[in-house]
């Protein structure tokens, strides 16, 4: 596989991750003493933009230039 197809990969397994986040699931529940669900459910998000970023630079800049009479 390459680069961009194992990062997209890795992004469709995060956000399956964050849909399946319940109230009765790790970080669906408030913290409790040892369990921290709420920076549990943030890095996931923090990873998921993560992911973003990389697949955008993988995808590289793209220029669109027009030409003719407007």
């Amino acid at each position: 596989m390459s680069d961009l197809a194992n990062l997209q990969a890795r992004r469709t397994a995060v956000i399956a991750e964050i849909a399946a986040i319940s109230s009765t699931t790790a970080g669906g529940l408030p913290n409790q003493s040892g369990i921290d669900h709420v920076g549990y459910k943030r890095s996931l998000y923090d990873e998921l933009k993560m992911l973003d970023e990389l697949i955008d630079r993988e995808n590289g800049p793209f220029e669109i230039e027009t030409f003719g009479d407007s």
